[in-house]
């Protein structure tokens, strides 16, 4: 028996899942983990295999609970592959200078939505995926981005060559970017947020990304939960991949930082 949705639309009516998903749920969840892995990395809706995001969302909620960390480390990942190939379209790295990190952020935000589930001030937010999966998505995008254009970011907006920016959110910036590069094992040199910022443009693709993911967003490096998003998995390298790009970067920094003397 598959359990009812308890969240309410704004009329105060509960959310319901479309019958093809009931069938969907009710055919998966009958399956073993290995088939579901097969299924739910096949990505075109008009094979008879493929499993639909509603359906793939009930079936890591359900492992959550049972804490089943097997599906759910088997299935989250496919998941959010097929989340991020939405992303790209809809955020190409043409459409901005730090495109790729929007979309890592968004990702970010979007697992914690599993790891939150059931628990909080809404243990049911994940329930309109159950239903409608691309329209609630979609709505969780086009919030992210409004958040994201009421703030300065550091990589998009660099401050002009009269001077230093002046503004509380460029201000905001500078400590939290200074502070987490600031870490013993970063040892990085004093900046100007203006330096800071022409320091970071410079740095290598890898680099920048490694320092971007683990210094301004947070990401671990590595984890040893296979479910969990780190800058590693985002970046689809090891660990100690991770740690050498950011040794890199820092030497970097320290030579930037003679150089403007």
């Amino acid at each position: 028996m598959i359990p009812p949705l308890t969240k309410k639309d704004k009329e105060g009516n509960l959310y319901t899942r479309p019958l093809g998903i009931l069938t969907a749920i009710d055919a998966a969840i009958q399956q073993d983990v290995a088939t579901l892995r097969r299924r739910a990395a096949i990505s075109k809706v008009d094979s008879p295999d493929f499993v639909p995001m509603e359906c793939l969302v009930h079936l890591i909620r359900e492992a959550g609970r049972r804490q089943d960390e097997q599906t759910m480390s088997t299935l989250l990942p496919l998941l959010l592959a097929r989340c991020e190939a939405v992303l790209i379209r809809k955020i190409p790295d043409s459409s901005r200078r730090n495109a790729i990190e929007i979309r890592e952020e968004i990702l970010s935000e979007f697992s914690l939505l599993f790891a939150e589930d059931g628990s909080g001030e809404n243990p049911n937010e994940l329930d309109f995926y159950e239903c409608r999966f691309n329209l609630a998505f979609s709505t969780f995008r086009i919030n992210f981005m409004r958040r994201e254009s009421t703030r300065t970011d550091p990589l998009e907006e660099f401050p002009s060559e009269e001077g230093a920016p002046d503004s509380s959110s460029d201000d905001e910036s500078l400590r939290r970017i200074s502070v987490a590069l600031q870490t013993p094992a970063m040892q990085l040199p004093n900046l100007s947020l203006k330096e800071l910022l022409t320091a970071i443009k410079a740095l290598p693709p890898d680099e920048r990304k490694a320092i971007v993911l683990c210094c301004m967003f947070g990401y671990k490096e590595e984890s040893d939960d296979p479910a969990e998003t780190t800058a590693a998995t985002l970046c689809n390298v090891t660990g100690r991949t991770i740690r050498n790009r950011l040794t890199k970067a820092a030497a970097r920094f320290s030579k930037f930082k003679e150089e403007v003397k």
